[in-house]
């Protein structure tokens, strides 16, 4: 039998006070890819962080063997040094640096560059490197100018520069559309047959299933189980990973629709999308689906206020509305939940109470004091929401779906009525996705209604009553919940 590539050896960790993770026991063998799945908090990205340097040598009990070796890993770099390379689940590119700049940076001695290359040479042979690879990237932009899709690309084509032994991917296709998925699994197939040992987390596992070796499952902090693909189908691991949690993945409550509660009448922004009509009802959850190009999150924004419309009209409550800032939005009554957690949704400098306190629609007295009633407040959502950490806690110990869930409930607590859901479940395990989904049941028991933006047509299909498909910036189709999907193809 061969030798583990890396194996963790009795590793627990504990940040501000609270076990993070505890004893678990995962071995690597050379040239596999290996799978990690569960919850969200339950441990994942922290054994990731720990094998990559992020959290150093000291903060966490146990042992971990490299190679043979045991090794201690005090920082990234020393992890890099060891080509043990690592895709975060935030994108980790200098936002204020060209795209050849960040393709070159922080390269092993055999790849990289002379110390003094000149810019425009860096951007000339970035841009032949891209070319090579079958992308027409311009790397002479800043990457604080791309899309998190572009950067998500840029981060997973500077692998082949790399060189890794050991390649770590936490959730590397949250940001990737339907039109890169397979462009992703070329390149991942390439590592694979290269011989690089893999280590991924990811909850969207179903378009790369055939090339997993090992399914390791965590729950509540533990790793509980590690099973042989070969040994199971797709459906066993949803099994799996949904038992004893709930009798259906999309939990639906059908209420009563009210009168029409929001219209957006002809609304084109001069590009992305255009001549854009709807109407959503009280009570209603309206899910939009489209692509990449679509205009699908062009138009979630500019339905708050975030992005300028050159033509249309808004109505609210069937009376004429102006949207031009997410002020305007929030003051008539909307609320929108982000799929830019970091960039636009988190104060990462505040602790979690502070957080959901930062709009001054959920504040009763000034911003710096916390009374009693908004910590009650506070634990009475968090239980909603199935949020363990204390108020004092900060983001950044937070998973990506505690992430999300600490954004939903600072609307939630909001006197907001009209919800736009940005990919509200992207990169968040079952579990999390079904509080996500009962919460939508509550607010629209609640009479609120819901607007929900989402790349995955089969979560639309379970969760909304009607669902309208976006190509190319207009409308190319509508479906509700009692029709039959037949002619969806049409509309994508």
């Amino acid at each position: 039998m061969k030798e583990p590539l890396l194996s963790c050896q009795n590793i627990s960790l504990k940040l501000s006070g609270v076990s993070i993770i505890e004893n678990i026991n995962l071995s690597l063998f050379p040239g596999e890819f290996h799978i990690l799945m569960g919850e969200n908090g339950a441990g994942k990205t922290s054994i990731v962080n720990i094998i990559s340097g992020i959290y150093p040598f000291g903060t966490y009990d146990g042992t971990l063997t490299y190679k043979g070796q045991p090794i201690q890993l005090h920082t990234p770099k020393d992890a890099l040094k060891k080509n043990i390379v690592t895709i975060h689940q935030e994108i980790c590119l200098f936002e204020n640096m060209t795209i050849a700049e960040n393709l070159y940076a922080n390269l092993p001695a055999a790849t990289a560059l002379k110390r003094f290359t000149s810019l425009e040479k860096k951007i000339k042979l970035a841009n032949d490197f891209f070319r090579k690879h079958d992308s027409s990237i311009d790397s002479s932009r800043l990457v604080s100018q791309c899309s998190p899709a572009t950067k998500r690309k840029i981060e997973l084509l500077k692998l082949y520069l790399m060189n890794p032994d050991l390649l770590i991917l936490d959730e590397p296709v949250a940001l990737v559309g339907s039109y890169e998925m397979d462009y992703f699994i070329r390149l991942i197939t390439y590592f694979k047959e290269k011989g690089v040992t893999i280590l991924c987390i990811s909850h969207n596992y179903h378009a790369f299933f055939n090339l997993i070796d090992r399914f390791s499952i965590f729950y509540e902090k533990e790793l509980r189980t590690t099973v042989n693909r070969t040994s199971i189908d797709d459906g066993d691991i949803e099994n799996i990973l949904m038992a004893d949690f709930c009798q259906s993945r999309y939990p639906k409550i059908n209420v009563d629709k009210g009168k029409e509660v929001l219209c957006a009448e002809s609304i084109s922004n001069g590009g992305s999308i255009r001549n854009i009509s709807f109407t959503l009802n009280k009570g209603e959850i309206l899910g939009f689906y489209g692509r990449t190009g679509s205009g699908k999150n062009a138009l979630s924004k500019a339905l708050f206020g975030l992005e300028p419309l050159t033509e249309g009209k808004f109505y609210i409550d069937r009376l004429s509305a102006r949207i031009s800032s997410p002020q305007d939005a929030i003051n008539l009554g909307l609320a929108y939940i982000t799929d830019e957690r970091n960039e636009c949704g988190l104060f990462e400098n505040l602790d979690l109470l502070e957080n959901v306190y930062s709009i001054k629609e959920n504040n009763f007295k000034h911003f710096w004091t916390r009374t009693h009633f908004e910590y009650k407040r506070y634990y009475k959502y968090s239980r909603k929401l199935n949020i363990e950490f204390s108020p004092k806690a900060i983001p950044k110990h937070l998973s990506g779906g505690e992430q999300q869930k600490l954004i939903l409930m600072r609307w939630l607590m909001s006197p907001a009525r009209i919800f736009i859901f940005n990919e509200p479940t992207q990169s968040i395990d079952i579990p999390s996705k079904i509080d996500i989904y009962n919460m939508f049941n509550d607010l629209v028991l609640k009479g609120a209604s819901i607007l929900l933006f989402s790349s995955n047509l089969e979560e639309l299909l379970g969760v909304c009553d009607r669902v309208i498909f976006l190509k190319q910036g207009i409308v190319s189709g509508e479906i509700s919940r009692n029709e039959s999907p037949e002619y969806i193809q049409n509309f994508i």
